[in-house]
């Protein structure tokens, strides 16, 4: 193999076409180049440098992976919204709980959260977010979170 400085620019792309198809492989059939939220991630790659639930209003106005066990779930389809909540280390209504937050417009991308994550550690990316004090992220792409 040539020196990095001296190769072509049609190596590079090359290159870079063999790491696209390597990612393509490892995030599975159906997902669109250049399209990572098309496609779930592996757990290892979407929990890297996650932090604990219990730590999350660290992190309230930032981007952040909370990674949890989904204590509680409900999916409240009568009201404002038809939210989907994935409570993470306790369960509501405790108040030490960190919230996902699936809106109903966002549903059809995760099937049926209350009963796919219910149970199981997971690691969500998102803005972390502050409602009544309590943190929380919105998940609109199944992407964002993973199975830990």
């Amino acid at each position: 193999m040539e020196p990095l400085d001296q190769r072509s620019p049609m190596t590079g792309l090359k290159l870079a076409a063999t790491a696209a198809t390597a990612v393509a492989m490892m995030i599975g059939p159906g997902a669109v180049a250049g399209d990572a939220a098309s496609a779930p991630l592996a757990a290892s790659a979407s929990c890297a440098g996650a932090i604990s639930w219990d730590k999350a209003s660290r992190y309230i106005g930032r981007t952040a992976t909370v990674r949890g066990r989904v204590a509680g779930t409900r999916y409240a389809s009568s009201s404002n919204g038809a939210p989907t909540f994935l409570n993470l280390g306790v369960d509501y209504p405790s108040s030490r709980r960190f919230t996902v937050v699936i809106w109903g417009r966002n549903r059809s991308n995760f099937g049926t959260p209350e009963r796919r994550y219910r149970g199981r550690v997971i690691c969500v990316r998102g803005l972390v977010r502050a409602y009544r004090g309590l943190p929380e992220i919105h998940a609109s792409s199944r992407s964002q979170i993973a199975f830990a």
